[in-house]
């Protein structure tokens, strides 16, 4: 949720396997610890939002997706 007083959100699209080959290779690889990595570098630049995608044809997706976010969570 975002308020009316807050007018520009920095979001990191770097988590997403159909906009970012590097990450689409690490899940591919299932190198999840270098995937996290990208999403921490993310947050050190300044992204406020995390946008996360594993929608891909070749991935098991609901896994990819819930096994990143699994390790964002802890």
């Amino acid at each position: 949720m975002t308020s009316a007083a807050q007018s520009f959100i920095n979001v990191g699209e770097r988590t997403n396997v159909t906009g970012s080959a590097k990450f689409r290779k690490l899940i591919e690889a299932g190198d999840y610890q270098a995937a996290l990595s990208v999403a921490r570098q993310q947050v050190e630049s300044g992204a406020q939002i995390i946008d996360v995608n594993m929608d891909e044809g070749l991935l098991d997706s609901e896994k990819a997706m819930t096994t990143f976010l699994n390790m964002i969570a802890s």
